[in-house]
């Protein structure tokens, strides 16, 4: 059954996925080709260092606003399937509780995973082309200097981060929809609240983290040091703590929603 049920899931805004991801990838490929690829960097003045600032922002608002759009199938999906009126007929349905939640987990991680790896694509994309690698390398040594890596490495362990934080991100998702239907006058309002305060929270708890510790960084307290790769370390150790940490509420997240699903569940 729960196969059947990833069936549908999958099938809910996936032709709202493809022409988002569909006009991502094309404006990719004419960013690259007719724009990117055009500029010379040796160059440099006023005009091209602002339209490559106006390119590089309005490329960066396109993949928020696609990954923005692929979180907001998955909620709704997640939400009107279980929660509205359609959960009437969704809950006469041969599948426990425990198959409908893992089935919404696992198609929102599916959709969060293909956005990351398409627009993750999308970047390489745009900054492989040959004007770009050269005029990078002027600067590549100091990048890797202050990260302690290469800047490829960093990107790499970034998308790592990426993909692993898309679960997480579904879970969380779907922990603030379930709160929010406890509050059957105001659950937009109730789903809201649970998100912002879950994530100050999160935060909260990080930052008491770093400084439990030792992580938090001195050169923000005193200024720059000579360590060359401090920034590098500094972010992949938070990073790395974080990662643990977000699973870990994750696992607490799903924990919450598998008991308001089980015993708490209000239809509309």
């Amino acid at each position: 059954m729960l196969g059947k049920l990833l069936k549908f899931d999958l099938k809910y805004g996936m032709k709202i996925f493809l022409l988002l991801h569909g006009i991502l990838i094309v404006i990719s490929l004419l960013g690259r080709f007719l724009f990117l690829d055009q500029l010379n960097f040796n160059e440099p003045d006023a005009a091209l260092v602002s339209s490559v600032a106006l390119f590089a922002a309005a490329i960066i608002f396109l993949l928020m606003a696609v990954c923005f759009c692929t979180w907001m199938i998955i909620a709704f999906r997640f939400y009107r399937n279980l929660f509205t009126g359609e959960g009437y007929l969704t809950w006469t349905l041969p599948a426990s509780g425990v198959q409908h939640l893992w089935s919404k987990i696992i198609s929102g991680s599916i959709l969060f995973l293909l956005d990351c790896i398409i627009e993750g694509g999308c970047v390489l994309l745009l900054v492989t082309g040959c004007n770009v690698t050269e005029a990078y390398s002027v600067i590549a040594p100091d990048v890797n200097s202050e990260l302690g890596m290469t800047l490829s490495t960093f990107a790499l362990i970034l998308f790592v981060i990426m993909l692993i934080s898309g679960p997480v991100s579904v879970i969380q998702t779907y922990f603030c929809i379930a709160i929010g239907q406890l509050f059957p006058a105001h659950r937009l309002l109730g789903a809201i609240a649970a998100y912002f305060i879950s994530s100050f929270l999160i935060q909260l708890l990080s930052f008491g983290l770093q400084i439990g510790i030792g992580l938090f960084p001195e050169y923000i307290l005193i200024g720059p040091t000579d360590t060359a790769d401090q920034v590098g370390t500094y972010l992949f150790t938070t990073m790395g703590y974080s990662t643990v940490m977000m699973i870990v509420i994750a696992i607490l997240q799903y924990i919450a929603v598998h008991y308001i699903m089980q015993k708490k569940i209000n239809l509309l």
